[in-house]
């Protein structure tokens, strides 16, 4: 075992010697305090914080073995022996380091918590470095601890752990020496809150550079082409897709290049509405699927790409407006494909059913009208031979009524065709209106008498709040929205009630509601209702007939004529359709 250090004997000693030694002992502090801070500050990790402070402690004691407990998420509790020492002896360490940590406003921990936190770190000539509870080298030093000192490990007035001296020998530790080994632990302390510091640092770092590391793989990987802009409107990236879209569009975007000056260099109209685009998102606005033809005009279906663009925000909060913008490209041309491939294939089928379909009903309506006259002609020939028969048992009754079978669902497929050339003139933009002047109310009377004759378990109320409803519109097809939507009405509310169909005069426009009370339509669904081919799937709705066009066809047919239409439930029980008409957008 080491003797007790010089230092120890000459520093403190001069205190009673004469100035020239006592200022020579001071001197031979100052270098000891200046070589034990430079030992701290060269350490990078703990360990080497450990190697420091034991060199220092050495230099004043001559002592078994210390601790150093920090507080923490879990804490951790070091244990760095001077020499090989038995288990039974660390046990008695780590008893006493349990009963001092309450003194010093350290949490309460139990004995078997720190055996589990503790770490035996030892100098490198003893090479016994492992976590407790492991073998170590026979016992060497005593079981019994002499001595014990324990001092707080403050950094700016703050307890971050506290440091232990153990000794098997009584008296080891000298409280002259007690303000010196408080300065050690100080140093100690922000040695070790540094490399805390530091390894806190390098995870954050490792943490980004993973997470910056799976971003790009995100990004390079996404379907969609992704570009981000900085505040002036210059690409700061562009992912493989992106360039892969505009590389189909002949066109190679430069990192940090402005939309704009491109636009205006290359002289591209699809370009500049992009960089509209951009500048909208740069002033907060989000803005969601715009479509850009970024072909050329003479090919059959050109590049067509889906632009979404949301501004791009500091998240330090240190720039309040936009940074920049991001904007997802997505290539929409075969989806174009299909669609237009689907409206030929529409127009060319209604146009072809249409044909076979008139025949049908007109040799239908034919041979009713033949059925009837012999049906007629019969029956007067039994009244004039006086038999009793009835039209019931006649052959030619049962005919007529199969005819009207056939005539009847020949009217629904008729109405059928109707839509599909009806989307046909919608999806081309070829929804032609006949203008002509006509009192709207008379349209509405016309249409509630001809649904009220086959709903005859409904009621229809007609409420006209309007004198004057004259306008100008295509009589034929505001007729068709009112006639879809009282048909919904009573198709929809099969146990009958009342329809209520009110006209009123708003803010110059014309307003029109139907109101059922039928079996209504979920919340999830009224933002779909007008779509094509859309129909709602619940139970309720699957027995009833149709192909989801008719008010997809409305809402046209009224924004055609510069007007809203909407729906909206009422608590439960049935809904109602409004839509509204300029009264003088059209008036003479």
């Amino acid at each position: 075992m080491q003797s007790q250090s010089r230092l120890t004997e000459s520093a403190y000693s001069s205190y009673h010697t004469p100035n020239s030694d006592r200022l020579a002992a001071i001197l031979q502090e100052m270098e000891y305090i200046n070589t034990i801070g430079k030992s701290f500050v060269a350490a990078i990790d703990r360990f080497q914080v450990h190697r420091a402070l034991l060199g220092a402690l050495q230099k004043l004691y001559s002592f078994a073995a210390c601790s150093i407990l920090l507080k923490g998420d879990p804490f951790e509790l070091s244990i760095i022996p001077c020499y090989p020492l038995s288990q039974v002896f660390i046990a008695a360490m780590i008893e006493r380091i349990a009963s001092a940590a309450s003194v010093i406003d350290f949490p309460a921990v139990s004995v078997e918590e720190l055996a589990n936190a503790s770490y035996l770190d030892a100098p490198d000539d003893l090479s016994i470095t492992q976590k407790l509870g492991s073998p170590v080298q026979d016992m060497i030093g005593g079981a019994v601890i002499g001595s014990f000192l324990n001092v707080p490990l403050t950094v700016e007035n703050r307890i971050v752990g506290m440091l232990s001296l153990f000794d098997e020998r009584e008296g080891t530790f000298d409280t002259d020496l007690l303000k010196l080994t408080t300065m050690i632990a100080d140093y100690a302390a922000v040695a070790l809150e540094n490399v805390r510091l530091r390894e806190r640092e390098t995870a954050l770092w490792r943490q980004a550079e993973i997470g910056r590391q799976r971003l790009e793989l995100i990004i390079s990987s996404m379907a969609e082409g992704l570009l981000i802009t900085n505040e002036q409107g210059g690409i700061t990236l562009l992912n493989v897709s992106a360039q892969h879209l505009l590389a189909q569009a002949q066109l190679d975007l430069k990192q940090n290049t402005p939309l704009r000056k491109l636009a205006l260099a290359n002289n591209v109209s699809w370009l500049h509405k992009l960089a509209d685009i951009i500048d909208e998102a740069q002033t907060g606005v989000t803005v969601m699927n715009q479509e850009l033809i970024a072909g050329e005009a003479g090919e059959s279906v050109p590049l067509t790409l889906s632009i979404s663009a949301a501004p791009l925000h500091d998240a330090s909060q240190v720039q309040m407006g936009p940074i920049g913008v991001v904007a997802v490209l997505n290539d929409v041309t075969a989806n174009k494909q299909i669609e237009k491939l689907k409206d030929e294939f529409v127009s060319v089928v209604s146009h072809e059913l249409r044909s076979p379909l008139t025949a049908i009903k007109g040799y239908t309506q034919h041979l009713m009208r033949r059925i009837d006259r012999r049906l007629r002609k019969t029956q007067q020939e039994h009244q004039q031979q006086s038999s009793a028969i009835s039209a019931v048992d006649l052959p030619e009754n049962y005919d007529l009524r199969s005819l009207s079978i056939i005539q009847s669902q020949a009217d629904h497929l008729e109405r059928l065709v109707n839509d599909l050339l009806d989307l046909s003139q919608v999806q081309w933009g070829k929804l032609h209106l006949q203008y002509s002047s006509f009192y709207l109310a008379d349209v509405l009377v016309e249409s509630v008498r001809s649904v009220q004759a086959s709903a005859e378990q409904h009621t229809i109320y007609l409420d006209i709040a309007v004198q004057d409803t004259k306008i100008v519109a295509d009589k034929m097809r505001m007729s068709q929205v009112i006639g879809n939507i009282l048909d919904n009405a009573i198709k929809y509310s099969p146990q009958g009630g009342q329809v209520i169909v009110k006209l009123e005069e708003r803010e110059g426009d014309y307003f029109v509601s139907i109101t059922d009370q039928g079996i209504g339509i979920s919340q999830e669904y009224l933002d779909h209702i007008f779509e094509r081919f859309y129909r709602v799937r619940n139970t309720a709705s699957r027995q009833y007939s149709g192909i989801g066009l008719g008010l997809y066809v409305t809402r046209a047919i009224v924004e055609e004529h510069g007007g809203h239409i909407w729906v909206t439930n009422n608590k439960g029980l049935g809904c109602t359709f409004s839509f509204t008409v300029p009264a003088a957008a059209h008036s003479d």
